[in-house]
């Protein structure tokens, strides 16, 4: 099996490498840094149609993303708008355009408020998955030049809704006034 190095992502200060299926090999370090949960939300949804398109759609010099762990975060995670620069240059492929995912590996359901749990993340890797997949559907916005907001946007709520039910989470809505969290049936 060959492996393809994904310049894009970055993990641990270190690329993601690829193999041919694009299911992401940790190296080393990723392993001892990474939570175990960022990683294999990450596989699973590096294993959907929307992962698989994104990681190759991505595979160029142009881009970087650099998934960082953060425990203090209010949600699941987050992908800050870049700079008003990287916007602009959505479209010349000589400029590094940079993006950051911000994932929350402690954030948790409270028990109980998952009412839907056959349709909505159960485990902590679900819940990984899901805040990667939602905010790589920011930075696949961002890299077309789309700023904030847009989440009431009709086609992100479309490609949000067909995500979802890749990842099996067909009742799971990504809307909040403020851009910075998915909200989840039951959850307040």
């Amino acid at each position: 099996m060959n492996a393809l190095i994904v310049a894009a992502f970055v993990l641990a200060g270190e690329h993601v490498v690829f193999n041919d299926a694009l299911q992401p090999q940790y190296t080393a370090r990723q392993v001892r840094e990474v939570a175990p949960e960022i990683r294999a939300g990450f596989a699973r949804w590096a294993a959907t149609p929307n992962g698989r398109r994104l990681i190759a759609r991505f595979n160029a010099k142009e881009y970087e993303i650099v998934v960082a762990e953060n425990a203090y975060e209010e949600g699941p995670g987050r992908a800050p708008q870049p700079a008003l620069g990287t916007l602009v240059a959505s479209g010349d492929h000589r400029a590094l355009k940079a993006y950051t995912l911000i994932i929350n590996p402690e954030f948790r359901l409270a028990q109980g408020r998952n009412i839907f749990p056959s349709s909505q993340p159960a485990t902590q890797t679900d819940m990984m998955a899901a805040a990667i997949a939602g905010e790589m559907l920011h930075v696949d916005f961002y890299s077309r030049g789309i700023s904030l907001p847009h989440h009431q946007r009709s086609d992100f709520q479309e490609e949000w809704r067909a995500i979802a039910r890749e990842l099996g989470y067909p009742d799971m809505k990504h809307e909040d006034d403020d851009e910075r969290t998915i909200r989840y049936v039951g959850r307040d």
